[in-house]
């Protein structure tokens, strides 16, 4: 029943997406990206530049080969955003339920679940990093770090009331600075003015109140204006992924092996975008990455098969996808505390023994965001049920 509707509807109305194995596939693909941008961060943060070691072996070279890979794990999150949100989005306009209190809460409580956690201890490992090390030349939280890289971090200057006001809100990278050693909230910016330009721009085509369009049309350029050039441009690789949820499964796809044979074939072309992107320029890369994500996506949903029974690859990749935002969002500042504590002015060549304790380090930061991840974002559903019915017993007093 479930495959004859993915056939006759558009992607962004298959109900019930966790009884299919695409569904399973998509989170594990979320959990590799927050993986790959969590050792990138911890290659930069302990090891010296590629640029840097001399004759490096086959080992190494592969290494960093999958070390370099944060900034283009975020246009995989982008578009995997646009097709999650925008099939959200859609499908309660189509079906008459849209609501911007209720879209609100579902995007809020998802974000600052664990978002103001993180940001607390991000002040906390920052106050301490600066208590214990100092604040001069030769200190990781002083002006200036001097190792590449590192140098554009500008922890304590950073270290503001500011900043961190500035990130609940979601306008670091546009008026405000990213909190303290806490890089990897920038992202967040992008993505929070996405929810609301998104529905925005929908709902401007599909409302026939002439007072409501002009409103949606002040609010979707409002935000286009305030946001910047980048944000704009990234925009369209979010909007990839929402493509992907207007579509509809094709017909010619139903001969599994064909749709088998080119689901590996786009596996590999986004493998090789992943790592081209350096020699091809940013922008050209990120809408690369961004396009072969989408089509993998798309032939991934094209396929009906169903989850039977949930086995380790399954309960894996949920797992994994069920701490992957908390990871991202938790693992900088502990790394810079670590980084600061094990290592002097000079970060560590990447031999046998110092990449043996790089992996106990990495080992020791996901267990502690897993943890961090089991009272916060385990919690999202049961945290956005208690504002729900806050708000709906606030509706019934007032009616």
């Amino acid at each position: 029943m479930l495959a004859k509707k993915t056939q006759t509807q558009p992607i962004y109305n298959i109900p019930s997406i966790r009884n299919y194995r695409w569904s399973t596939h998509l989170d594990f693909l979320r959990g590799l990206a927050s993986l790959l941008v969590f050792i990138g961060h911890t290659r930069i943060l302990l090891f010296i530049e590629y640029s840097e070691i001399i004759n490096p072996n086959f080992l190494i070279k592969r290494l960093n080969s999958l070390t370099v890979l944060g900034h283009q794990s975020v246009m995989i999150f982008f578009v995997l955003s646009g097709f999650f949100i925008s099939a959200s989005v859609i499908r309660r306009i189509k079906q008459k339920q849209w609501s911007w209190v209720n879209y609100l809460v579902d995007r809020l409580t998802r974000l600052y679940i664990v978002l103001i956690p993180a940001l607390l201890l991000s002040s906390v490992w920052d106050y301490l990093g600066i208590k214990i090390f100092g604040t001069g030349q030769d200190s990781f939280y002083g002006e200036k770090f001097h190792n590449g890289h590192l140098a554009t971090y500008k922890i304590l200057e950073n270290f503001t009331f500011q900043n961190a006001l500035g990130t609940l809100v979601f306008l670091q990278t546009i008026f405000v600075d990213l909190f303290g050693s806490n890089k990897a909230v920038w992202s967040l910016a992008y993505e929070f003015w996405y929810y609301i330009l998104f529905p925005a721009i929908i709902l401007f085509f599909c409302v026939k109140s002439l007072k409501a369009r002009i409103l949606y049309a002040l609010l979707a350029s409002g935000i286009l204006l305030m946001v910047g050039s980048e944000i704009r441009i990234y925009f369209l690789v979010w909007l990839m992924g929402a493509l992907v949820s207007i579509s509809h499964p094709s017909k010619y796809l139903n001969n599994k092996k064909l749709l088998n044979l080119l689901t590996i074939l786009s596996i590999l072309i986004l493998g090789i975008a992943l790592m081209i992107e350096r020699f091809i320029g940013r922008e050209i890369g990120d809408f690369f990455i961004g396009s072969s994500t989408a089509v993998m996506i798309y032939l991934l949903v094209n396929s009906r098969s169903q989850i039977r029974q949930e086995g380790a690859y399954e309960k894996f990749s949920k797992g994994l996808a069920g701490c992957s935002y908390t990871l991202y969002l938790v693992h900088m500042p502990i790394l810079c505390f670590i980084r600061a504590c094990v290592i002097g002015d000079r970060p560590w060549q990447p031999d046998i023994f110092h990449v043996f304790l790089a992996l106990i380090i990495v080992v020791f930061v996901f267990l502690y965001a897993v943890v961090i991840a089991h009272f916060t974002e385990a919690k999202t559903d049961k945290f956005r049920n208690l504002i729900m019915s806050w708000i709906n017993n606030r509706r019934l007093n007032q009616a």
